[in-house]
Formats: C-alpha cells, structure tokens, sequence
C-alpha cells in the first residue's frame, strides 16, 4: 500500500461520467478544494488527493524527485482520467501525464507552470533569489512563513478577503506539509523544469492563469502557448493565485471546456 489518502465524490453526474483528479499545492492539502467541489458536481466524479507530507497523508514522507512522486500517486490514480493540478500540484500533473499518458486523459494546470523558478531563458516566474528567501524564511519560522504564504497567494484577488478565510478554514480539517516533506517539496518547485515534458504532451491541455497571481506571473501565458501551441491558456480577470476559490464559476467552464475536448 502507498499510505496516500485519497477522498473520492460522486457528485450529481452519474456513473458515467468522466473522473477529474483534483490535486492540490504545496503548503495546503486537499480541503482546500471543499467550496470548489459543488460546482464541480453536476458535471464529474472527482478524486481529491493528499499529497505526501501533507493532510492525512502526513506519515508518507515527500519523496526527492517527480518521477518517484508519480510512482507512488499511481497507487491511487483511476485507470483513466483527467487531471487538474494547482501551483505545484500542477507540475505533480504534468509529470503524470508525461509518464502515464494511458491513465491521464486530459490535463489542466491551474496557477501552475513547468517551471516554477526563473531560468536564464525563462524569465517569467519566481526570482530565484526571492525563492531561496522563501525558503530560509521557512526554515527559521516555518508557522509565521505559512501564514505569509496564505496571504501571498490571495494578494491581488477581488476576493481577497474571503480567499484568505477559505484557506484558513481548510487549513484547519487536517495538517497541511510540515518540516521535511514541506522543505522537500520547495526544493521540488525550486529543482524541477518540466518545460521539455510539457512542450511534448500529446493529451488535450488547458492552462488556466490568475490575472494576478504575485507567485506565477500571468505573463507565462505566451511561453507556454510558445512551448505547446496545441494547449489551451486563459487568463482569468482579476484573480490571483487562487483561481477556483475567487473565480469558481470561470474554473468550471475551463474544466468542461478541456474534457470537451478529444483525448
């Protein structure tokens, strides 16, 4: 057994409709998708994960590369579904249908990009130096770190405020990634460039970008469009890093959109 919790919700759509994987980001775990899950209902089945380190998969430790995270998700991954990866969840995401493109039918990346920190030849995303602040910030005081994590990812919202309030409650349902898993993950964000992985994708793509998002610029969307012309890339007005919290009903519509589309 991989020791991965998993929660899966019908919802309203009946047994045949198609099975969304929903995985979250790092610092949060997989309540932080309860508000978005009704307007997902009506439409798929969706299977929410905790990712190692993180909520009720705290006693699995963050393994040290994508390619051996992915190995253990696909303990609990469907035999075939689609795919929706938020901030690092999204690079958990891309590096699933990368590796398992039989059991990842579509693919959407919300806030989230193949390459999280700045490369000499990609210059829209985290400054280097402002990540490895982040993460001595973190290592000095993990609990005040997390709590300027949360207001970070609301900053710039129309819905801040309220934004903020939904983290935090779902922050409290289960522990979110702490002391080793959490450190592990950053060095996943910090380490890993997928940009090859994802310019070579052949399921349907959609990217989904928060118009002011202060962790994954919205002006990444001509890269990635660049990288993989076939994929799908919105910016959506006036979000931030939290798009399906602010701007529910958009993030629905691009879930609909994507599994419109042919795998």
């Amino acid at each position: 057994m991989s020791g991965i919790f998993y929660q899966d919700h019908p919802g309203t759509a009946g047994a045949d409709a198609p099975v969304l994987v929903l995985v979250h980001g790092w610092g949060m775990q997989s309540g932080v998708w309860e508000t978005f899950l009704p307007w997902l209902a009506p439409h798929v089945r969706v299977r929410c994960i905790d990712l190692p380190g993180s909520g009720r998969s705290a006693a699995v430790p963050m393994p040290a590369s994508l390619e051996a995270l992915a190995e253990l998700l696909l303990a609990v991954a469907p035999a075939r579904a689609a795919w929706l990866g938020w901030s690092l969840g999204g690079l958990v995401a891309l590096e699933m249908a990368a590796r398992f493109p039989q059991r990842v039918s579509h693919l959407l990346l919300m806030a989230a990009t193949p390459c999280f920190v700045q490369r000499e030849d990609w210059p829209c995303a985290m400054p280097a130096p402002e990540f490895r602040r982040f993460a001595e910030s973190l290592r000095q005081d993990a609990a005040q770190t997390l709590k300027h994590f949360l207001a970070l990812q609301c900053l710039g919202s129309v819905s801040a405020r309220q934004d903020l309030r939904a983290l935090q409650s779902s922050m409290m349902q289960a522990p979110a990634a702490a002391g080793e898993s959490s450190q592990q993950g950053l060095a996943l964000l910090a380490d890993s460039d997928r940009r090859a992985r994802f310019a070579a994708l052949a399921v349907p793509v959609l990217c989904l970008l928060g118009e002011q998002d202060a962790l994954v610029p919205a002006s990444v969307a001509a890269d990635l469009a660049s990288l993989l012309p076939a994929a799908q890339v919105r910016v959506v007005p006036g979000a931030a890093h939290l798009p399906f919290l602010s701007h529910a009903p958009a993030c629905r519509e691009a879930v609909r959109d994507l599994l419109g589309s042919t795998s």
